[in-house]
């Protein structure tokens, strides 16, 4: 992979106190139109059974059970030191930011 290949590079990390199937179809959506090498959810709760099959057919997506966000997040960074760091609010992935403008 070359340098310029690298800097290009855009990872999502997304705090979530608890994973539930829209944020999965929130990720899909923004991963389909984004350029994003991969995303993270760091969680401090397991998600239930169906959001951990849906998640897995994901490739770009893992999820992270830890209460230690920033722990998690510096690890990230140490992965990818060249990358763009996105960090997205859940309800934006979930669609809810603009519900809550009413």
């Amino acid at each position: 992979m070359s340098e310029k290949e690298n800097i290009s590079k855009s990872i999502i990390i997304s705090r979530i106190n608890k994973i539930g199937i829209v944020h999965l179809h929130g990720i899909e959506k923004y991963l389909k139109r984004s350029d994003i090498e991969k995303s993270y959810f760091i969680t401090p709760n397991i998600p239930h059974e169906n959001v951990l099959n849906h998640a897995k057919k994901i490739s770009s997506l893992e999820i992270i059970i830890s209460a230690d966000f920033s722990k998690e997040k510096e690890k990230i960074e140490d992965l990818y030191p060249e990358a763009k760091i996105i960090l997205i609010d859940p309800y934006h992935l979930a669609g809810r930011d603009g519900m809550l403008d009413a």
